[in-house]
């Protein structure tokens, strides 16, 4: 009496399996029936696929917990027209130009995600400040416009870049002296369409000419940025206000 050479992978099974099979395959033949080879077969691929769901279910745990957490704020009236499209090609460059620190990360596009969510983990930039020559972190004179506004800068529009850019140079190189607390003098914030902010002169000549130029497509260019992988980036807000006053 023999006993057939088995393949190799019998030799995997647990023990107690191995044995049951192994005399079940116990033949007078160097050559077993088809029906057991057939039967063999069946059970060990059988068992491949029992031993393989708990491997599919921690992979899929481990992406859902890697997956980072937005709150949904819903205060965009038409989020159809304002879907993602900052892409990876426009991160790349925004990446090569300087416009952060080496060390921040950026998340990868998702056009799922709106801009007017928030996280503890992520927060989100608009393109537009930085395609008129900022760079993070913001300069101080800027910086602490959204601290005193209690603003996010993803609902900012791009008007107030443009006068707070200007009045940030005209800061540097003629006066010195002026600070974020003057501006009431010369623009009230007003909110303009889904939480979003603009600058009101409080004269009929406003203190810079052409701020208020449109600019095409600027609330669907925006981005995310980890708050840890750039400096006090943990302080910077995200969730969107309903009001503001300066």
């Amino acid at each position: 009496m023999t006993r057939y050479n088995f393949p190799l992978a019998f030799y995997s099974l647990p023990p107690i399996l191995a044995y049951i099979f192994s005399d079940f395959l116990l033949i007078d033949h160097h050559i077993p029936s088809n029906f057991q080879v057939f039967f063999l077969l069946f059970l060990l691929c059988f068992l491949y696929k029992i031993s393989s769901f708990p491997m599919a279910s921690r992979t899929r745990s481990q992406t859902a917990d890697s997956t980072p957490t937005f709150n949904e704020q819903n205060l965009l009236k038409e989020p159809k027209k304002e879907v993602y499209s900052f892409d990876n090609a426009d991160i790349a460059a925004l990446k090569a130009s300087g416009a952060f620190p080496a060390r921040a990360i950026i998340r990868p596009f998702d056009r799922e995600v709106r801009s007017d969510v928030y996280s503890d983990e992520w927060v989100c930039f608009l393109s537009y400040p930085f395609s008129i020559g900022l760079r993070y972190p913001f300069p101080t004179f800027i910086s602490r416009f959204f601290e005193l506004t209690g603003l996010s800068n993803a609902q900012t529009m791009p008007m107030v870049w443009r006068v707070l850019v200007t009045l940030d140079q005209i800061k540097s190189r003629h006066m010195p002296d002026l600070c974020i607390e003057d501006l009431p003098i010369a623009y009230h914030l007003r909110s303009h369409g889904s939480s979003r902010f603009l600058l009101f002169s409080t004269s009929k000549v406003p203190l810079i000419l052409k701020a208020t130029k449109n600019e095409d497509y600027w609330r669907r260019k925006f981005f995310f940025v980890k708050r840890d992988s750039i400096d006090k980036g943990v302080n910077l807000l995200g969730k969107w206000l309903t009001s503001g006053r300066i």
